[in-house]
């Protein structure tokens, strides 16, 4: 034997994965993450599926947000029609946690999920795809990260997506509690951003939240105080 294989030193191979921290860690981690599904979460923010409950987007987003995660786009593909109509789109989101623990997740959408629509719902749908891609990704990003694995809601069904019924009653309460003027103005970022109607059984609850960011401040002004 020469002198290289001498300085050898045998490694110890082993076929068990170690757990990153102690077992009482783990599982207190676990308990508390639980425990703040729990204490976080409202009904709204689960989908009951066939029977089954799993968590929609903005189960994911309050998570994320309580326990400091940040998302980046990592790659997109939006597959059109030699006319210009979406009909897929692929994402891949990048899900940081502050101790730089990072996953990348991937979601799709596809025209096919809806049937063969044309004309305009196929328009409304070039601004549905996208986003429901999007959100699948986050969502798998967010499950991944947290360890569990979870199926959320739009992975299972695009229709999770969709606005609760509090959600779009919230927003006409908002609505009704602004002048003329201001409703023509939140009409045209309406039709400008591509959503769908109020009453049209499709608007996403993303697409709720970012109405509500123009409406609420005009709210507010409304409601100030006139001094002279």
């Amino acid at each position: 034997m020469d002198d290289f294989d001498l300085d050898i030193e045998d490694t110890p191979a082993t076929a068990l994965v170690v757990p990153v921290a102690p077992t009482a860690d783990i599982v207190g981690a676990m308990d508390a993450y639980q425990d703040l599904q729990r204490r976080l979460l409202s009904p709204n923010d689960w989908q009951t599926i066939q029977g089954k409950q799993f968590p929609k987007r903005a189960a994911w987003r309050k998570l994320a947000v309580a326990h400091g995660i940040s998302f980046e786009i990592i790659d997109r593909d939006i597959h059109t029609t030699d006319d210009g109509d979406i009909v897929f789109a692929e994402f891949v989101v990048r899900a940081t946690a502050p101790n730089g623990r990072s996953v990348d997740g991937w979601g799709a959408a596809s025209v096919a999920e809806k049937g063969s629509p044309s004309g305009k719902a196929l328009g409304k749908l070039m601004h549905d795809i996208p986003a429901t891609a999007e959100t699948r990704a986050k969502n798998r990003a967010c499950a991944d990260l947290f360890g569990l694995g979870e199926v959320s809601a739009e992975e299972v069904d695009a229709r999770a997506m969709l606005a609760t019924d509090d959600e779009l009653a919230d927003l006409g309460t908002n609505l009704a509690g602004l002048d003329e003027t201001q409703k023509q103005v939140v009409k045209r970022k309406w039709t400008d951003a591509g959503f769908a109607s109020l009453t049209s059984g499709r608007l996403h609850s993303e697409q709720v939240g970012t109405i509500l960011g123009w409406v609420q401040p005009m709210i507010e002004v409304n409601q100030a105080p006139f001094t002279d």
